[in-house]
């Protein structure tokens, strides 16, 4: 697309918040081809600066050519490149052609993904790590309960972020189609995503087997997995409250998991649990250090 018929997709390209804008095709060589793409032959993410939520700014029609604009705040695609959790933006980022890029925002964040290096490869190993622990417990909690179908589930997802793991461990950074990644690493953690769901085991059997699977792999992973955790506990000499932990910006992305990551930690002697009385409480608060 020429930078002319840029201006006719979208009037304020041009505005202050435009930072740039990435075309995806219908007809490119994607490997996972977007959802925004279905009936449309292009998609146009215009990436903003201040803009805390996605917004569809119009569709449009230039003779046989369907196009769908989308707007992008430049922390909504930076959250997406570290959770993985807008596989649309991400593959729009890695497999679109950048066709507005003046301050080369955009170049920079496809070059840091590609390159996978750190910061971001650790940071990103440790928010699998974390998400995977939690679904591995759901699941051993509702499978205690009865609820197979819901354990099922769980484990399905542990598996995924068990699968992004693996490929961030191999040097890659985990894509929209992390599935055939795995499968390309012929990993064994494709061969039990095989096991839970096409093995003529019963389900309650199924689960047990993958869940196995994934205490081994917890205790195997957890130190390097949760290098940049323990790389930030390290930062300061006190021990941390779990509630100072939550204050920090990095640690916004596994609120709801760290708590399950501190007690494995401490269960495996990887960090100390340190106790001290609260007046206000009324009982001892734990704070964590190395």
């Amino acid at each position: 697309m020429e930078l002319s018929n840029l201006t006719l997709l979208n009037g304020d390209i041009f505005d202050a918040n435009a930072l740039g804008a990435i075309a995806l095709d219908s007809q490119g060589k994607a490997p996972f081809q977007s959802a925004l793409l279905h009936e449309f032959d292009r998609v146009v993410m215009l990436l903003h600066e201040d803009r805390e939520e996605n917004q569809l700014v119009g569709n449009m029609i230039a003779g046989e050519l369907r196009t769908q604009t989308l707007r992008v705040g430049l922390s909504i695609l930076q959250r997406s490149i570290i959770t993985g959790g807008n596989n649309e933006l991400i593959t729009c980022l890695l497999e679109g052609d950048i066709i507005w890029d003046p301050q080369e925002v955009l170049e920079q964040l496809r070059a840091e993904v590609n390159s996978f290096e750190q910061p971001l490869r650790e940071r990103i190993l440790f928010i699998e790590f974390a998400r995977f622990l939690h679904m591995y417990v759901k699941s051993k909690r509702y499978l205690q309960a009865g609820c197979i179908m819901d354990s099922y589930n769980c484990i399905l997802m542990a598996l995924y972020h068990w699968a992004r793991m693996e490929v961030g461990e191999a040097g890659h950074y985990p894509t929209p189609a992390v599935w055939e990644q795995v499968k390309s690493l012929n990993n064994s953690v494709y061969k039990l995503y095989e096991e839970l769901t096409i093995s003529g085991e019963t389900m309650d059997q199924r689960i047990q087997l993958v869940q196995l699977a994934c205490e081994f792999s917890l205790v195997s992973k957890m130190g390097d997995c949760c290098k940049w955790f323990l790389d930030l506990l390290e930062e300061r000499k006190g021990p941390w409250s779990i509630e100072e932990l939550l204050e920090l910006s990095e640690l916004k992305y596994v609120e709801a998991e760290l708590p399950f990551v501190l007690r494995k930690l401490a269960s495996r002697s990887l960090i100390r649990e340190i106790a001290s009385w609260s007046d206000a409480g009324g009982g001892y608060r734990v704070r964590y250090t190395l």
